[in-house]
């Protein structure tokens, strides 16, 4: 089930860097959150009679989480794209790798694409549900991109610490809070200016929620509201009769070898995954990776922090070649699932199952691409 979230003041959510009031002063706000995030709030919403906060967290299971306005998903930029001065993306293609120390047979080229500097989209860059599907097919138009600055709001707040003792305040112990805002935007449609509101938006099932509902949510608990989306997003799946695939990841991933995921041989960067009946071996042909990020947090349970993690950035890029199997192969065990290495509390070897497995807390959740004649020209696509 799909529940849209919307803040009703500010919202606050940290990330990996050190704060306190003394030497790390400014903390700065993420968005959109991490996926473990709504695990944390979603588990304390629960409205069921179960007493065992545990039970509801095992059962507990997030898939897509992201924002969206005016009832579309909007999505991170494919790092295999590059920002036009129109603000639209175009696909980068891909080219024979130069001889040297790149392990990959393939990389992308911008070359032609574009004139001067590549304009900076603050924030980043995102794709609506159109934009999206159009990428996945892998088609030749642009594609319009928006900045994150323009659907919200940074507000920098400024205090000092107090004395829990003495209630005075403690010369030089100051801090910045910059905290996040979601915006309306105005459209005029059909004569009319309409409302588009920022909303954060998560796939959540095995946990009972009464909505409309009041939530907290991140640093600060800070309240918002809940409701159940009347739609699904509109993210449609490709098919093919090519060798080819590649797979977008929709939200960060932790895998075990940094950048690869586990069943991927480091070496000959070929792997197998399988679930059920369904089975593909592929070769890792290419890839656009983004900077690590870290990922951790706080147990509430055990009052102490989270073992921290480095994960691939959400709007990552990797390119397949299928050696066993089929192209609806890798759609029916990619497309629309989690398939990050780690799963809290568990680490990377989950108890519960001794096959492949996917991430049962919104971590990789992934998409399955075409590779156009237009970006795979030089392998024959």
């Amino acid at each position: 089930m799909f529940y849209k979230i919307d803040a009703i003041d500010t919202l606050f959510f940290r990330n990996a860097s050190p704060f306190d009031a003394e030497l790390s002063q400014s903390a700065v706000s993420l968005f959109p959150p991490f996926p473990s995030v709504y695990a944390g709030a979603l588990r304390y919403a629960d409205t069921s009679d179960h007493p065992d906060k545990t039970v509801i967290s095992r059962k507990l299971k997030i898939g897509f989480n992201g924002i969206m306005v005016d009832g579309r998903i909007m999505l991170p930029r494919p790092l295999d794209t590059i920002v036009l001065p129109t603000n639209e993306i175009q696909i980068m293609p891909l080219i024979t790798a130069p001889i040297g120390s790149y392990s990959l047979p393939f990389v992308l080229s911008g070359e032609g694409l574009g004139k001067g500097k590549e304009p900076e989209l603050k924030g980043g860059g995102y794709l609506d549900e159109g934009g999206i599907n159009q990428y996945l097919q892998s088609n030749l138009g642009n594609i319009p991109c928006t900045s994150l600055a323009r659907l919200i709001d940074r507000e920098r707040h400024v205090g000092i610490q107090i004395d829990s003792a003495t209630g005075a305040t403690q010369a030089g112990l100051w801090y910045a809070i910059e905290k996040v805002r979601p915006i309306s935007l105005n459209q005029k449609k059909q004569g009319s200016l309409q409302e588009q509101k920022c909303s954060l938006v998560v796939e959540a099932d095995g946990i009972a929620i009464t909505t409309p509902s009041v939530i907290r949510l991140g640093g600060e608990a800070k309240a918002a509201s809940i409701n159940v989306l009347g739609t699904t997003p509109a993210i449609r799946t490709i098919s093919s009769t090519k060798k080819y695939f590649k797979l977008y990841l929709a939200t960060p991933s932790i895998f075990k070898h940094g950048w690869i995921p586990w069943w991927i041989d480091p070496d000959s960067k070929e792997g197998v995954f399988a679930y059920k009946k369904r089975r593909i071996r592929v070769r890792l042909i290419s890839a656009a990776v983004g900077r690590h990020i870290a990922i951790g947090g706080f147990a509430f349970e055990q009052r102490k922090p989270k073992e921290m993690r480095y994960a691939v950035p959400a709007g990552s890029v990797y390119f397949f070649e299928i050696l066993e199997g089929e192209f609806d192969d890798a759609v029916k065990l990619f497309h629309q699932k989690c398939i990050s290495d780690y799963r809290e509390g568990y680490g990377f070897v989950y108890e519960n199952w001794n096959r492949m497995r996917y991430c049962d807390r919104g971590l990789g959740y992934s998409l399955i691409g075409a590779i156009g004649a237009n970006q795979g020209g030089h392998m024959d696509v």
